[in-house]
């Protein structure tokens, strides 16, 4: 792999780094804002199974990014 090819890839997983990140925190804010208004009182409606699923798979997601992000970088340094 050249220099060029190097800087294509880190920088594709740069970009899934960034579009998985904020689908995580995405997911995370639609849990937390239901979970806070139970604690507040003002709500009892809990996080529905899709919301739980999504929050899980873009965790998951974010995850995967990261670890091929680390191996990457040890393939490459």
């Amino acid at each position: 792999m050249n220099r060029n090819d190097v800087y294509t890839e880190w920088q594709k997983l740069c970009d899934e780094h960034e579009a998985a990140r904020e689908a995580y925190f995405q997911a995370f804010a639609d849990v937390n804002q239901k979970f806070s208004a139970i604690g507040q009182g003002t709500s009892s409606n809990n996080p529905s199974e899709e919301e739980l699923s999504k929050f899980e798979e873009t965790w998951q997601a974010w995850e995967d990014v990261k670890r091929r992000m680390d191996q990457f970088v040890r393939d490459n340094a």
